[in-house]
């Protein structure tokens, strides 16, 4: 190469690299108070590490310290390399988007597990991760201003480091990143605030503020750079009761124009949303539909995804006259995916969560039960699916994607931010 030609590639180069190398150490004096774990958290999102133990040690190594070498005014390296935190992009999809993927938990999605799973799903055909924002605890599962704003919390437990650099790595390895939140189901907020309270661990639907609660995590997730937002709990409590405490007012009615707040804003960000519904709820059963508040066709309107949870081992002994449906993995799915699709037609994409795990199945839990339930979301109408095992081990289900491939499994992709 001619000395004008390296001086061009320099010159070209250098812009590019300098965020990452202008700021390949900062220096920290350290406080009263001061731990290792709490300097790395306040450093994670300018550094390479994914997790804040790892950024710990890292602090470690680069200074040749441990925890007894904390001393107040001692000046120590950070290791970062940005000059601010990773800013993703919500990548923009069209609801008939073919989402193919599986949950990841809080404390997968808090650790390089859920980059490792973001690769296999890739590896093995799918493209998308749902991890878990807000579980039924109540609490954000990320680090959030929101429980400080609208709860008076100014600590709290949280698992997910960082929600931006979660997106961003994963968005890397080419997959659709859709944000979990329990809405309703509120464990916390019910046994701390009385006028929230709705009954044992459920808050009040039809209350302003928790309904505000809720849309400012929403909000906040938005301006993570998700790409869905995923509704779940997204009902009343099956207490056998129809009453909202506002007169005149159905559970429905609740429901309904809540599920309209919150489309306003998601469609403003670009980001698509979807509601998690019991698989019995397809049935329309009138009562139901009065006590859970989940009326199919007055929802339809305000989600661009349904996702019903048609996992066979959900439903009782018995029901339609099935025996155990847990060992009918392919005649629950296709029904339920018929059921829901006569009902709603093409106004909503219909997405079901599928089983991967083995409660009550009698048959055999292996790959073959997965692919079953597959080919039923495929042959049915669905326009994708999701897996659901609450331990994440998905071993039999990427066998299963790599049977249905019909050869070995093909290399990770890693495609540009841009919709697939």
């Amino acid at each position: 190469m001619s000395t004008c030609a390296r001086f061009i590639l320099v010159a070209f180069l250098c812009p590019l690299l300098a965020p990452v190398f202008a700021h390949a150490g900062v220096t920290h004096e350290v406080r009263a108070g001061d731990t290792l774990a709490k300097i790395a958290s306040e450093y994670v999102p300018l550094a390479a590490s994914y997790t804040r133990q790892e950024f710990v040690d890292e602090i470690k190594k680069v200074n040749g310290i441990d925890e007894n070498d904390l001393s107040i005014g001692r000046v120590i390296t950070i290791p970062v390399v940005r000059s601010e935190p990773v800013k993703p992009a919500t990548v923009k999809r069209s609801r008939s988007f073919e989402a193919k993927g599986a949950y990841a938990n809080q404390f997968t999605a808090s650790s390089r597990q859920v980059l490792t799973m973001g690769e296999k799903l890739r590896k093995h055909g799918a493209n998308t991760v749902v991890f878990d924002a807000k579980e039924v605890e109540g609490l954000p599962t990320y680090r959030s201003s929101v429980p400080r704003e609208h709860l008076g919390l100014d600590s709290y437990y949280y698992p997910i480091e960082d929600v931006s650099k979660l997106v961003d790595y994963l968005h890397d390895r080419g997959v659709h990143v859709v944000a979990r939140v329990c809405i309703f189901r509120d464990i916390h907020n019910s046994s701390k605030n009385a006028r929230w309270r709705f009954d044992k661990e459920w808050v009040n639907p039809a209350d302003r503020a928790v309904q505000d609660y809720n849309l400012a995590i929403i909000r906040e997730l938005t301006s993570f750079g998700v790409d869905e937002i995923q509704v779940d709990y997204f009902r009343y409590p099956a207490d056998r009761k129809a009453s909202t405490g506002i007169e005149g007012k159905t559970r429905s009615d609740v429901l309904t124009a809540y599920a309209q707040r919150v489309h306003e804003l998601t469609s403003s960000k670009g980001v698509l949303l979807s509601l998690d519904m019991f698989g019995i709820v397809i049935w329309q059963r009138e009562d139901d539909v009065r006590v859970l508040g989940q009326d199919v066709m007055r929802l339809k309107d305000h989600f661009d995804v349904i996702s019903p949870m048609l996992y066979p081992s959900h439903f009782s002994r018995n029901f339609s006259g099935i025996a155990n449906p847990a060992d009918q993995p392919y005649m629950f799915v296709s029904s339920g995916v018929k059921r829901m699709k006569a009902l709603v037609g093409d106004q909503v994409i219909i997405r079901p969560w599928l089983q991967s795990f083995p409660l009550r199945v009698t048959i055999g839990y292996n790959p073959a039960y997965i692919k079953e339930q597959i080919r039923a979301a495929q042959a049915s109408g669905a326009v994708g699916w999701l897996l659901w095992s609450p331990g994440n081990r998905y071993d039999e289900a990427y066998r299963a994607m790599e049977s249905l491939a019909g050869k070995a499994s093909v290399k990770a992709v890693r495609t540009s931010r841009t919709g697939q």
